[in-house]
């Protein structure tokens, strides 16, 4: 049997001398922020300390066994049994950690966002907090979902070509089979207002998806919502934190990225085609949110420049307090 253990988002910590540090390190390259994890708890120099961050994990166990600690609660793991931890949640090994090979991967769940392009409220309703998650769940190792995370953790274990796509593709089914099992459930003293704004936020969502390479306003946006620009914005940041405009120019780069990669077209038609009718405008904006220009994006090889500044932000600032 493969066990898979579910945990409820953590509240951020409160700002005190012993409070989990905050985990800000880039995960994985520009190209696929995704990051694959192998660890051996043997290891002299291994020690995974109480953290949080605001990426999604899930840690897979390879051989032996392997006890964490998920906020205050220990969770005892054997060969085959997943954890899943929401970003949020602060975690770190049990005070007798065991001895395990596992191997894990971090990732913004925003890729499942970026990748949906049909309406559904479960990943929105994970990340708000309206869904709760079951805290151990058993699996048959024939399932449908064991057999997909043997896969997905094969891929990024090999990264064959395509495997960016690969992968990308086997989480949204990994999540999608977690609705199809049924391995989750509502808060039953969730506010009517919340589901609610969930229901406006994927509106929104939708909107953006469709019509990003329109000219997209504001107030466009907070219509659909059914909402006044202002408070508008003060819901649409709660609940990704980043503003309206913010999250429309994260999608039009990360649709640009996929068009700098995919195709050999010019990068004035990438921008326009983008939804940014400004060249500079373009570049400014792409150099904010992937850290290179979109040339230079474009002849990144994440395999050739596996150790360049790009791929991995400067170790030393990747913890704060």
């Amino acid at each position: 049997m493969t066990k898979v253990f579910y945990e409820q988002k953590a509240d951020i910590p409160k700002t005190d001398s012993s409070k989990p540090v905050r985990e800000t390190q880039q995960r994985g390259t520009i190209v696929f922020p995704l990051q694959y994890n192998l660890c051996n708890t043997e290891n002299p120099s291994y020690d995974l300390w109480m953290h949080w961050h605001t990426e999604f994990e899930i840690i897979h166990i390879i051989s032996g066994t392997y006890n964490i600690s998920l906020e205050n609660q220990d969770f005892h793991l054997s060969k085959g049994d997943l954890c899943i931890i929401p970003g949020k949640m602060i975690h770190g090994d049990a005070p007798v950690k065991g001895s395990s090979l596992y191997e894990s991967i971090v990732f913004d769940i925003e890729l499942l966002r970026l990748h949906s392009f049909s309406p559904d409220l479960f990943i929105n309703d994970i990340l708000n907090g309206n869904t709760i998650l079951e805290n151990q769940i058993k699996f048959e190792k024939d399932s449908d979902f064991a057999q997909t995370t043997d896969i997905l953790f094969s891929v990024l274990k090999g990264k064959p070509n395509g495997y960016d796509i690969i992968s990308a593709g086997l989480l949204m089914v990994l999540f999608g089979l977690i609705k199809k099992h049924g391995l989750y459930s509502e808060k039953r003293t969730m506010p009517a207002h919340k589901r609610v704004r969930s229901e406006q936020l994927d509106l929104v969502l939708n909107l953006i998806r469709k019509n990003y390479d329109q000219n997209l306003t504001l107030e466009e946006m907070s219509k659909i919502a059914g909402l006044s620009p202002k408070y508008f914005c003060r819901i649409f940041r709660e609940m990704t934190e980043r503003s309206p405009i913010e999250y429309l120019n994260w999608f039009r780069v990360n649709r640009a990225c996929a068009l700098l990669r995919e195709t050999n077209d010019k990068l004035p038609d990438i921008a326009f085609n983008c939804g940014f009718n400004d060249f500079s405008y373009f570049i400014k904006t792409f150099r904010r949110y992937k850290g290179m220009t979109p040339l230079k994006y474009r002849n990144f090889d994440p395999l050739r420049d596996k150790n360049s500044a790009v791929e991995l932000k400067d170790d030393n600032s990747q913890f704060e307090e």
